[in-house]
């Protein structure tokens, strides 16, 4: 899929749990390609402005990861706790084998629902902060 740079498939924002702890809200949208993983590692990784906060990705039916993207994902190392939200029975699957691939099985969970990742994250947060 050729799409302009215009037409984002990540959007950050910065929140807070319903007990107000903060955490980094992203929307993923169509193709997740390499750029689009660039932009996360680059924002998360270690001199990122959002290394090891707690964050809630958003990921709709439909959104694809391209390979590229898949295995620059890879390449992040730590990272805070992270929730996936997701109904996609094939981005659940993509992410599943990210997730085995990265060794982050403790700190990367994924949720049917907001409500659902909002209240894990709040744990997490309690227990690490």
């Amino acid at each position: 899929m050729n799409r302009s740079r215009d037409d984002h498939a990540l959007a950050f924002e910065e929140l807070a749990t319903p007990r107000g702890r903060p955490y980094v809200r992203v929307a993923v949208t169509g193709e997740f390609d390499l750029a689009d993983a660039q932009q996360f590692v680059t924002r998360f990784g270690k001199d990122g402005p959002y290394f090891m906060k707690p964050s809630m990705s958003v990921v709709p039916r439909g959104t694809e990861y391209t390979s590229d993207a898949r295995k620059h994902l890879q390449t992040m190392g730590d990272a805070g706790p992270t929730a996936t939200v997701t109904t996609s029975p094939l981005v659940r699957a993509a992410v599943n084998l990210m997730v085995r691939l990265s060794g982050r099985k403790n700190t990367l969970r994924m949720f049917g629902t907001e409500a659902e990742a909002l209240a894990w994250l709040d744990e997490q947060i309690a227990k690490t902060g």
